[in-house]
């Protein structure tokens, strides 16, 4: 496990492709309920392995609907593989763990923000 920045180059990249794909998936399949959108604000934990593949997805901060939660982690796992770390990421860590905050707006879109742990 690492603890870096986004900023640093050798992350920042993967990240940002990360953070679209997530995007991506949960704006082409935005949850819904009994044909309801369903719209909210959630934080979760997201370990990925050097392949590329989710390792683990948890909720940490509730959307305080357990259907939208179950969603959401479901659009995360769907959206991997990530690709392979880079030579320079391999060099520093086998997986990394990913703060993401998923927040599913009026617009139907998904946004995320993500820092690393």
């Amino acid at each position: 496990y690492v603890s870096p920045s986004t900023r640093e180059e050798v992350y920042a990249v993967y990240y940002d492709a990360l953070r679209r794909r997530i995007e991506d998936r949960g704006t082409q399949n935005f949850p819904e309920l009994s044909g309801q959108k369903l719209y909210g604000e959630l934080t979760m934990l997201l370990t990925v392995n050097s392949d590329g593949r989710m390792l683990a997805a948890e909720i940490v901060e509730s959307s305080g609907n357990p259907a939208l939660d179950r969603r959401a982690l479901g659009i995360a796992r769907a959206a991997g593989p990530f690709g392979r770390f880079s030579d320079g990421m391999r060099q520093r860590a086998d997986q990394i763990v990913v703060v993401s905050r998923f927040r599913f707006t009026r617009d139907e879109t998904l946004e995320t923000r993500l820092t690393s742990r």
